[in-house]
């Protein structure tokens, strides 16, 4: 990844704390409630040549880590923007062991080291996928000034409307109860597994041969952190967390997380744009990366 070394932040390269050079911007009122679905915006690298650089945080989800980006950063870091795609705490290449981080505050550490370098005045795309979501849903409790959107891809979305614990709820009655081959040993140091045969099935089966490869070889064992710090009535606040704008990407041929999981998350957050990615299962970033681009460019362009 070499040449992306000047734009594309690994979280190797997090200590010390980047330089970011980013696009001054406002923060966007909350937004009445909306469900709309897009077409894909035809955002082309030609049309990039007159667009602002714009600077992406690109946020894992479980057992993943910043790799899982590697698509979408080429085309983002093609087109001139700058992405920073952190390994969070004993994901990925990070430093830490999975028994040394006790909280999922401590496991959001290096995402929050990228949100307080970035500058008081400037702003940041901010996505997440999958469990990722619950990670950008606390930085943004702690830095909505610093973030124009923040954009759920497939994600875990509390709301000051829907607690996490609700959300818990709902995915115990909704996702599929047949792991195969992952393991999710339960208990006060819950640890979660990916099976190959998992990955491949239900996760990753409308991605390439060889990117289903990549993940059996490089995910890792992970901790949900369903802890206090994230099931609290105040885990987020209209005050903070509800000021940011806010955007849905439903991945419709999600097995892992279904559908119509996706849309309750989006309509139980006031004021969320909910789009909609055709032929995406639950990795759009490698299954869709085109698609996911010109979305995320769209959505950078529109909120400022």
């Amino acid at each position: 990844m070499a040449s992306l070394h000047s734009h594309f932040v690994f979280s190797s390269q997090l200590y010390p704390k980047p330089n970011l050079l980013l696009s001054k911007s406002k923060t966007n009122a909350m937004l009445s409630p909306t469900f709309t679905f897009k077409t894909t915006p035809n955002c082309t690298k030609q049309d990039q040549s007159t667009a602002s650089s714009r600077h992406f945080v690109l946020v894992h989800g479980l057992c993943h880590g910043g790799w899982v980006w590697y698509k979408l950063a080429t085309l983002l870091n093609g087109a001139g923007h700058r992405v920073s795609a952190p390994d969070l705490a004993a994901c990925g290449i990070h430093p830490k062991k999975l028994e040394e981080v006790n909280t999922f505050e401590e496991y959001c550490e290096p995402l929050m080291e990228v949100m307080e370098a970035v500058p008081a005045d400037e702003k940041v795309v901010l996505v997440g996928h999958s469990n990722g979501g619950l990670s950008v849903s606390l930085a943004m409790e702690r830095f909505p000034q610093k973030i124009s959107a923040a954009v759920f891809v497939s994600a875990a979305m509390p709301s000051i409307t829907n607690s996490f614990v609700s959300i818990t709820k709902k995915l115990v009655e909704d996702v599929r109860k047949d792991k195969k081959d992952s393991k999710d040993v339960s208990g006060p140091r819950r640890v979660f597994s990916f099976g190959p045969e998992d990955l491949r099935t239900n996760y990753y089966q409308l991605c390439a041969p060889e990117d289903v490869t990549l993940a059996t070889m490089l995910v890792k064992p992970g901790k949900p952190f369903f802890d206090s710090s994230v099931s609290r009535d105040d885990f987020v606040t209209a005050e903070n967390h509800g000021s940011v704008s806010r955007v849905y990407v439903v991945c419709n041929q999600g097995r892992a997380l279904p559908r119509q999981t996706q849309i309750w998350m989006a309509e139980m957050s006031p004021g969320t744009e909910t789009i909609e990615l055709d032929g995406a299962d639950n990795m759009p970033m490698l299954s869709v990366p085109e698609e996911l681009y010109s979305h995320l460019v769209d959505i950078s362009n529109r909120y400022q």
